[in-house]
């Protein structure tokens, strides 16, 4: 396909190769049909590489704003210098200081060739490629058109051409950000010196905001798991740490916030490395064994100084707040941030298998166990059901209770005498007398000793001659081969002591058995919680209080920070119950507390900014709760895409006098001609007399598009149906159903799924399947009371929509 191309000295001269990690300039050799790759390169502004094969070389344009399908769009294409053909694979990281520094990933590619074929030197000459992709995402023909000379490179023109892969209505960006070789779809520019040299938080701060750690629930075997692939991670056998950074300072902190720094200085150094303004890096301080396995019993070993951590989330970064994002979204980035890190610091192992295939995997090379996570979780400071940890290692922490000397006579342990934390007290759970060095028995004689009391600290202690009972302080790490029946340890194995476990924390950990279709959050995320006048009522028919209220959005917790992640919110207030004046509220003002996430909006005319709390923590359900909110309200877009709604909203609002019965054929004449389009679209109740029908959208839709969208089907809905109006003065409905399209507009609001409403009979709004929109149907059957039950029932059919999402069709 022509000559051998330019050579790649220009390439060569502005990089480092000792550096950076871009392939060599090496060219390569032609084999078959010529190859097309279109990077994403997050460089000091974001924007996408055209590169086509020539010559055993790469020629390269530089697209600012990316392709676009739409023919109208000519988009500018600097051409910039030729690349190795080995570029074409390449992902990863540039650093910092380098020419191109940031994050590129392969976005799309594929086969080219020119039209008509083998014509792309005399095209090129000429200055006009007139180009047939068959890509991934790129298909049909292109051209790329030569303008003229800015400074020393050529400018040209990059577009679609107009045949049946043509589609303006269709942002392909938007919609199919993922990289086609990795799935990745984040990507981080440089660390400017601009943004390095920002004032910071001290990294003690950044941490302590973070803690306690997300914790996972145990659960027994791969039948406990969906039997589709997941995310498993490697279980660690270490101490779990949490690392800041911030301007050049680390703090590792375990999860009592205790300091390992000193400990593991070593780790403190590493960190320090990572060119960063601040972040917070959650993960495990542990040690591998000759044959790569972690092993708590190195810690207490004396092998601090061959410690490794292990990172496996990321909570921050520059400045945001990322625990209420994806899990998928924080690993992309802490794989961004981690790129160029050297040991001891390691980016933790996730598989993507099957549960019978990640227990399998664990068992052949002997870890503790795994952790399956929903890719889709946010991080909350709380045991927390989207993580589940399947062992295939019986191992956990114990207190010490007290201990048996050596027979020998000698100032040493024999065993320890174990225990767990129960409601009443610490009960009795065995003793361990194997694992234990020389070093190890004469250690914690002398420090059990001095501490020695008359009674036992547990319940029900056994008859022990020469036991030496202590306070419950100490908390021990055991393996063991299984509980006996009569709830004893059988084979235990010492192998450390944590410093890191508070005694009172250590229960017996007993596998969920069923876990329900929406999960609960353990009562400990709400420990804390200042709840005053618990008693007071909020729902007199009802005898609903304040306490009844907190206890809803304890249970409802899971599903709601789902529903309301990273979303603007308003709320409805009733310090006095319903009977008293409810008031709206919006702006965070002095009722801020140093725990709450806040973020600033701009107010719908776009003249003042709105601080607003963001509900992404067990924390902030328990303030609505103390502030009696009775009414949440959403945004369809989120902080993070203000300006691209995430659903079309039909609001059907009944007519004066009339019921929740006038809305039920509006709803299901809706869905008809959503079903026509091939639209997916949820109903649900608005807690009051009306109904909401929602259709769920792709990235890159605006507030204009889903307002014309829902406008159009609003008035071939009002053209068939006479009781239906698109009236927007009350007036003049007559009792006609106000089918209205305005709440997708930007910053207007819908209440959200799960919310309470402020009437008797304590209604909350409910998502519905669509069987359910039949008459008969009665929204205060849905409720307060109702609710935890509906969820085992039917699940959390909001966060299933969510999934389901669409791209509009044009509507001619």
């Amino acid at each position: 396909m022509g000559e051998r191309g330019e050579t790649l000295e220009e390439y060569a001269r502005k990089r480092r190769f000792e550096r950076t990690p871009e392939p060599p300039p090496v060219p390569g050799a032609e084999a078959g049909e010529p190859i097309f790759v279109v990077h994403e390169h997050h460089a000091r502004s974001l924007h996408y590489d055209l590169r086509l094969e020539t010559g055993g070389v790469l020629a390269s344009w530089a697209i600012p704003k990316g392709p676009s399908l739409d023919p109208a769009e000519r988009r500018l294409a600097v051409e910039t210098e030729d690349h190795p053909l080995d570029y074409g694979d390449f992902e990863g990281r540039i650093p910092e200081g380098e020419y191109g520094a940031g994050d590129t990933i392969v976005w799309d590619r594929g086969s080219y060739e020119t039209v008509p074929p083998g014509a792309f030197d005399e095209q090129r000459k000429k200055g006009h490629l007139h180009l047939r992709l068959r890509g991934e995402k790129l298909r049909g023909e292109w051209h790329l058109v030569r303008t003229r000379r800015q400074g020393g490179k050529q400018q040209w023109l990059f577009f679609k051409a107009r045949d049946q892969f043509a589609d303006p209505a269709r942002d392909l960006l938007a919609e199919r950000p993922e990289s086609v070789l990795s799935g990745r779809r984040l990507t981080r520019g440089p660390e400017t010196r601009a943004e390095l040299a920002k004032a910071r938080p001290p990294p003690e701060e950044l941490v302590a905001a973070c803690l306690p750690p997300m914790l996972a629930v145990l659960v027994k075997g791969a039948k406990s798991l969906p039997r589709d692939e997941g995310w498993f991670e490697t279980k660690y056998d270490g101490f779990r740490a949490l690392a800041g950074l911030s301007h050049g300072r680390v703090a590792l902190r375990s999860r009592r916030n205790l300091d390992l720094g000193a400990r593991f200085p070593h780790v403190v150094a590493a960190l320090r490395e990572l060119v960063v303004g601040d972040a917070v890096i959650d993960g495990e301080v542990a040690v591998l064994d000759e044959r790569g396995v972690t092993r708590f019993e190195l810690l207490q070993r004396g092998h601090d100084e061959e410690a490794c951590f292990f990172a496996f989330d990321l909570l921050r970064l520059d400045g945001e707040d990322l625990r209420r994002r994806p899990l998928r979204e924080r690993r992309e980035l802490l794989e961004s941030l981690l790129a160029l890190a050297e040991p001891p610091i390691h980016l933790s192992e996730v598989h993507r298998v099957r549960p019978e295939e990640a227990i399998a995997l664990a068992e052949r090379k002997g870890w503790e166990g795994v952790v399956a996570k929903d890719p889709d979780s946010a991080w909350v400071s709380a045991r927390h059901p989207a993580w589940k940890k399947i062992k295939v290692q019986q191992s956990q922490e114990f207190v010490v209770v007290g201990f048996t000397p050596v027979t020998t006579g000698g100032r040493a342990v024999g065993a320890l005498l174990l225990a767990v934390a129960e409601e009443e007290g610490f009960a009795y759970v065995g003793k361990v007398g194997s694992g234990f060095t020389d070093r190890d028995r004469a250690v914690l004689y002398a420090a059990l000793s001095e501490h020695a009391v008359d009674e036992p600290p547990v319940k029900d202690p056994p008859r022990m001659r020469g036991a030496v009972w202590v306070p419950p302080r100490v908390v021990a790490q055991v393996r063991f081969a299984e509980w006996t029946s009569d709830g004893k340890l059988r084979q235990p194995v010492f192998l450390g002591i944590r410093s890191d476990r508070r005694p009172e924390e250590v229960v017996r950990e007993r596998p969920v058995e069923r876990l329900p279709k929406v999960p609960r959050l353990g009562a400990d995320a709400f420990e804390g919680i200042r709840l005053t006048h618990p008693d007071r009522v909020l729902y007199p028919r009802d005898a609903l209080t304040k306490r009844d209220l907190v206890a809803y959005y304890e249970r409802m917790a899971v599903p709601l920070l789902e529903a309301l992640r990273d979303r603007p919110l308003a709320f409805e207030h009733y310090n006095e119950g319903i009977d008293g004046e409810g008031w709206y509220h919006q702006n965070i003002g002095r009722e801020e507390e140093p725990w709450m996430t806040l973020q600033e909006t701009a107010s719908p005319s776009g003249r003042r900014r709105i601080r607003r709390l963001v509900v992404d923590s067990p924390r902030a359900l328990g303030w609505l709760a103390q502030h009696s909110v009775l009414g949440i309200h959403m945004w369809s877009s989120t902080f993070a895409r203000p300006d691209e709604p995430d659903w079309v909203v039909f609001d059907l609002d009944p007519g004066e006098g009339k019921g929740v019965e006038q809305a039920i054929e509006v709803a299901q004449a809706l869905r008809l001609l959503l079903d026509r389009l091939s639209l997916p679209s949820l109903p649900k109740t608005s807690g009051k007399r009306g109904l909401h029908v929602l259709v769920p959208l792709l990235p890159g839709h605006s507030h204009e598009q889903a307002l014309q969208f829902a406008l159009r089907v609003a008035r071939a809905v009002a053209e068939v149906l006479s009781q239906v109006t698109l009236e927007r003065t009350r007036s003049k409905r007559e009792g006609r159903l106000y089918l209205d399209c305005f709440q997708n507009g930007f910053g207007k609001t819908i209440v959200a799924p799960y919310s309470p409403r402020a009437v008797d009979g304590a209604p909350v709004s409910c998502p519905l399947r669509w069987e359910e929109v039949r008459p008969g149907l009665d929204p205060r059957a849905f409720n307060l009371r109702s609710m935890e039950a509906r969820i085992d029932e039917v699940g959390d059919l909001f966060a299933a929509f969510r999934r389901r999402a669409a791209r509009l069709p044009p509507l001619g």
